[in-house]
């Protein structure tokens, strides 16, 4: 069991971080950042500011506009490492959803950036951390408390 104190500061951390992150730094993590056209003050500067950056960095960067969406895609997003990290993560998943639906929660993922995430059940106010990459670290009322519903969870997309 990890010290919940710990816990509620790494979510907080990560809350922060992905908070004051822009379009530029989602498509950096993600791979890929989409907005809708309304969304955006100037769809054409919002490319621009993009692909500018990208320049800047060095990196391969595409952007288009569709169909009331601009878009922004790191063509070179499935590279050894990104497809490792994805890995890990998926073993976290499968960790957390078994460890939460024991413990009858309705586990779904509340926020993500790379191999850390934020998860809540659906039926309570029960949340979880988990960090792929210093552990496995689990952690949380999720994973380690009993759900205040009786009956069982119903399947969600991480139990599946």
């Amino acid at each position: 069991m990890e010290d919940p104190v710990a816990i509620r500061k790494r979510i907080e951390r990560l809350l922060r971080r992905v908070e004051r992150r822009d379009d530029y730094g989602a498509l950096l993590v993600g791979g890929s950042v989409v907005r809708k056209v309304e969304e955006v003050d100037d769809s054409k500067e919002w490319r621009a500011r993009i692909r500018r950056h990208a320049r800047a960095d060095r990196i391969k960067v595409r952007t288009g506009q569709t169909e009331g969406i601009v878009w922004g895609l790191l063509p070179d997003a499935g590279n050894e490492p990104r497809k490792n990290e994805f890995r890990r993560y998926g073993k976290v998943l499968e960790l957390i959803a078994s460890r939460a639906v024991a413990h009858r929660h309705e586990p779904v993922v509340a926020l993500r950036d790379g191999e850390e995430a934020v998860f809540a059940c659906q039926r309570c106010d029960a949340l979880g951390y988990a960090d792929a990459v210093h552990g496995p670290l689990l952690g949380g009322a999720l994973v380690e408390e009993d759900c205040p519903h009786d009956d069982p969870p119903a399947k969600t997309a991480l139990t599946l």
